[in-house]
């Protein structure tokens, strides 16, 4: 398994043993990286709501626009 570089946008183009997977352990691997992906999106979500919600209620919309742009 190769290194995958950064301009080929997440495609299996740096990854030939991917290409060498069946079609249905490629679609489960897949499935299995995206489920990962949006678990850890959302974990991050509720740590980082934790997190701000400590602070006291003048600093909390201040801090979350300071450390992520207001998103």
């Amino acid at each position: 398994m190769t290194i995958r570089r950064g301009d080929d946008e997440g495609g299996s183009a740096g990854l030939p043993a991917l290409q060498r997977l069946p079609v249905r352990e490629a679609r489960d691997l897949f499935e299995l990286v995206s489920a990962a992906g949006a678990f850890e999106a959302a974990t991050m979500d509720r740590s980082i709501d934790s997190l701000v919600g400590a602070l006291p209620r003048p600093l909390r919309r201040v801090a979350k626009k300071i450390m992520f742009g207001g998103r």
